[in-house]
């Protein structure tokens, strides 16, 4: 429970149950995707360039919440795509599972159809992946035709953002998070 100070100087409990700290700063991830229905566009991006864009630009906290949930569900920041260094929009239109997608199902619901969008992105070798690589100057792996070795390991952290990115369809911002509560715990 929270508790305000009112305008009188007296202190009032809220209904409100708190928020618990986890978003971008938190999660662990390494590339954000963040899946905008109304655009079908996966907004792709290095987890730290979206911190330094909120850094860098300071937006102001907000709330945000879940249908059938009188009190706010999250907290962030609604970053402008082109404040983050490097993002890369990866038009998905051609994806089959759009129609599956509507703004009235759990939160739960539109994660995993998010997901698996992603993992469909990833599969068809259009997902972008930042990776550290060299040329490999070992004489027997060369002399078998092989110059780059890429060996990749990398968190993604996936965002059904449902109306975010570009406008018209979208909001102009992309809802970078940083606390939650999630009571309907729906599938």
């Amino acid at each position: 429970m929270r508790v305000f100070a009112r305008t009188d100087g007296k202190c009032m409990a809220t209904p409100f149950p708190d928020l618990f700290e986890y978003g971008i700063h938190t999660e662990g991830s390494d590339i954000r995707a963040h899946v905008s229905v109304v655009n079908r566009i996966v907004y792709v991006f290095q987890t730290f360039r979206g911190i330094e864009a909120i850094e860098k630009y300071n937006p102001e906290l907000r709330k945000a919440g879940q249908n059938g949930v009188q009190y706010p569900t999250a907290e962030g920041w609604l970053a402008k795509p082109e404040w983050i260094e490097d993002l890369r929009r990866l038009k998905f239109f051609s994806w089959a599972h759009w129609p599956e997608l509507n703004e009235n199902q759990s939160t739960s619901k539109k994660g995993v159809l998010a997901v698996r969008c992603v993992v469909d992105a990833i599969r068809s070798g259009r997902f972008p992946f930042w990776l550290d690589t060299s040329e490999d100057d070992r004489k027997n792996i060369q002399i078998k035709g092989t110059d780059i070795v890429v060996f990749c390991r990398k968190k993604i952290q996936v965002k059904c953002d449902y109306r975010s990115g570009d406008i018209p369809n979208g909001t102009g911002n992309l809802f970078l998070q940083k606390a939650e509560r999630s009571p309907l715990k729906r599938k």
